[in-house]
């Protein structure tokens, strides 16, 4: 009976274990879906000779604007690939600029969108550092960011 339960004890570490490995790795996939998203967006804007926009909402989502030249505002994409995306329960964004070193913040549904970062039609991406964290860390599991000049870097 000693022997069934160590065997049992282990199996539940070996279960803890795996589970937080998960969590992480599904942190940083949800990090390169969001690279790739970027890099879209930033093609997508460079062939269609518009500007585009990306925002944090709420630390807990993304998503991409379009600017309208004609109205001066800037409009949620709302077709596949750039639409709005959710994280996975338990995850969480930091989006730092240059200019201010945390951006993520809430937004009401009647509040002017203003994006976080630029992606120019010049095929541009203003700088930022986006860091994604499980929600029980202060560390981030992965990181993402721009200088300025349009090339994704991972950090």
């Amino acid at each position: 009976m000693l022997v069934t339960l160590v065997i049992m004890a282990l199996l539940a570490g070996l279960a803890t274990v795996s589970a937080g490995g998960n969590a992480q790795r599904g942190a940083r996939d949800e990090m390169a879906r969001i690279r790739e998203l970027l890099a879209f967006a930033r093609d997508e804007a460079t062939m269609q000779g518009e500007e585009l926009g990306f925002i944090v909402d709420d630390e807990i989502a993304y998503r991409v604007l379009r600017f309208d030249p004609e109205a001066m505002t800037w409009a949620e994409i709302t077709e596949k690939p750039l639409e709005r995306h959710a994280l996975p329960a338990g995850l969480s964004l930091e989006l730092s600029l240059p200019d201010a070193p945390n951006r993520a913040r809430s937004r009401s549904d009647d509040a002017e969108l203003q994006p976080d970062v630029l992606v120019s039609s010049s095929g541009e991406i203003s700088g930022f550092r986006l860091d994604i964290r499980l929600a029980d860390s202060n560390d981030p599991v992965a990181s993402l960011g721009s200088d300025g000049s349009g090339t994704l870097q991972d950090l």
